[in-house]
Order: C-alpha cells, then sequence, then structure tokens
C-alpha cells in the first residue's frame, strides 16, 4: 500500500466495522462520509469514533466526493433465511433492493476498491440473479470481482456466522485472494463475564419454554458449543442464551459486541447513549470486525 491516505465511504455503515478495522490495522484513512438512516447506529458510530454525522437516506444520496474505498454491508432481511424472502429485485421496493443503491454510487465515484457484504442466502437458487447481476453491473464498470463465503469463527471470533463477501478491483489485471482460515484460539466463554447483573438470568419457567418450543429458531437460542451461532438484530427479543453451573442466563449487549469484533472501550462509549436493545439490535446488523481485518491485509499488504 502506497504512503498517501485512504478515503473511505461507509454505505449502509451501521456501527462502523469498516472504520474500526482500518483503525486496528493502524492504516492512514479518513472516512469522507458515512452513509446509514438508522438514527441510533449513527449515534453509536459518532460516540465511537468522535464524529457528528448525520443520519442520511441512501436512496437521496449524490455528494461529488474523491473516494479510495466504498464499503458496503446492505440490508439482508430479504435475502436471509430467517426473513420472509422478499427478495431484492430492483424497483422492487424491498430493503434488500438497496443493493442497487451501490452500483449507482460506484458508478459515479468510480472507487479503486468495493467491498460488499450480504448473507450467504443470496447465492441461493432463488436471490442469485440479483448477486449475478451485481457481478454483471461490476464487470462492465472496469472491475473485477472476487467473491467468498467466510465464517466469523474461521477469523478468531468464535460465532459462527458465514457471510459472502464481494471484493472488486477496478482495472482489467487486478487481483485478489481472499485470507485464507486460521485456527480458533478463542471459545464462548472466553468472551463472558462471570458477574453480570441478575436481571439477565432465567427463571427454571423460561429455560423450559426455550427448550420445549416448536419454532426451531426459539431452541437454538441456547449455546452449549464452544462457539456462538449466529447472532441476530432480532436478538433483542430474545437473546442467545449460555448455561453456569445449573443455571442459564442471556448474553449481555458487552457480549454480542466482543462477539462482533469489537472491543469494550468501543462498548462503554455506546452504552451510554443507546438502550440495550438498539446495542443488541446494532450488533446483530453489524460486520465482525476481525473478517474486515483480514481481508484488508491481503488487500492492502
Amino acid at each position: 500500500m502506497n504512503n498517501s491516505k485512504l478515503k473511505l465511504l461507509e454505505l449502509f455503515g451501521g456501527i462502523g466495522a469498516c472504520t474500526a478495522a482500518l483503525k486496528r490495522l493502524g492504516i492512514d484513512f479518513e472516512v469522507v462520509d458515512y452513509v446509514e438512516i438508522d438514527k441510533y447506529a449513527v449515534a453509536s458510530y459518532n460516540a465511537i469514533n468522535e464524529t457528528n454525522f448525520d443520519s442520511q437516506d441512501i436512496t437521496k444520496w449524490d455528494k461529488e466526493i474523491e473516494v479510495d474505498i466504498i464499503m458496503s454491508g446492505s440490508p439482508c432481511q430479504d435475502f436471509s433465511v430467517a426473513g420472509h424472502g422478499k427478495g431484492g429485485d430492483k424497483g422492487s421496493g424491498t430493503r434488500s433492493s438497496l443493493m442497487y443503491e451501490n452500483i449507482r454510487i460506484i458508478e459515479k465515484l468510480n472507487p479503486k476498491y468495493v467491498i460488499w457484504e450480504n448473507v450467504k442466502n443470496l447465492l441461493s437458487k432463488k436471490h442469485i440473479h440479483n448477486f449475478n447481476a451485481y457481478l454483471e453491473a461490476m464487470g462492465q464498470l472496469g472491475y473485477n470481482n472476487f467473491y467468498q463465503v467466510l465464517n466469523s469463527k474461521d477469523y478468531g471470533i468464535p460465532q459462527n456466522r458465514e457471510r459472502l463477501f464481494c471484493v472488486s478491483v477496478l482495472g482489467e489485471y487486478s487481483s485478489f485472494c481472499f485470507p485464507s482460515p486460521i485456527q480458533l484460539q478463542l471459545k464462548l466463554k472466553d468472551m463472558l463475564d462471570y458477574e453480570v447483573d441478575k436481571k439477565y438470568y432465567l427463571t427454571a419457567e423460561q429455560v423450559d419454554r426455550i427448550k420445549l418450543s416448536s419454532y426451531e429458531q426459539n431452541k437454538r437460542r441456547i449455546q452449549e458449543k464452544d462457539y456462538c451461532d449466529t447472532l441476530c438484530a432480532h436478538d433483542s427479543v430474545g437473546p442467545k442464551c449460555v448455561r453456569f453451573g445449573n443455571s442459564y442466563r442471556n448474553l449481555t449487549p458487552k457480549e454480542y459486541w466482543r462477539l462482533m469484533g469489537f472491543s469494550d472501550e468501543d462498548f462503554e462509549k455506546v452504552a451510554k447513549v443507546n438502550s440495550k436493545t438498539q446495542l443488541y439490535k446494532q450488533a446483530g446488523n453489524s460486520i465482525v470486525v476481525n473478517v474486515l481485518e483480514c481481508i484488508f491485509k491481503k488487500l492492502f499488504y
């Protein structure tokens, strides 16, 4: 990587996993703009980074700026197996159809690098036509596209979170290789606090209700492996649970943020500006910082 400062545009920026990864790697960069419509996520981003961005609607975003890299984690709900399967066809008006705003902005700004993250189910028979449309459009704009499903537990975080990453590099002879998996050193128990408020503990009746539930997603709330199942935005309604001796308790918002690769220092900042419900939701909506770190190492070093 050369010595010039990297100019970053974060689209659907959430709590700023991209910003966090670049900071942790010590890369010299500046956030030229950050686009996120959720005012609560914006408040968290500003608290962590000491910025003062306002919420922005990507469909109305049309600024004249210079950028080197665009990071986008466009909405996945309508592609996800946990969603209602509405899809993301262009012009459909679903949240996931906002992926096409990426192409509009990329065409306008012509950055050297684009990273796009979404759920693995985008590759399913039902939805892959949208992914293929994205690849075709990027190819027409002069990008070489490289994509792979990466699991967070292969990159340092004990969470079984599979996500599709597409790295696009401008130029006919550009290339990129995804990072190889690394052996997981941490277990779920290493991410937990052993003294938490009693309010996080479940009653015997609550545990029985979870275990006897006919709703598969509810049953999977109880985590009994060395890693955690995928954290989701809707976990704010029913967070994942862990067992301590004969007791069960919900994972705390701080533990959720750790399992997304954020530091306790970052969490303490956001806990001052957002509710517990929002903090669960924001973690579930984010990208795992450690995975992006590994991608950036391959891209820039």
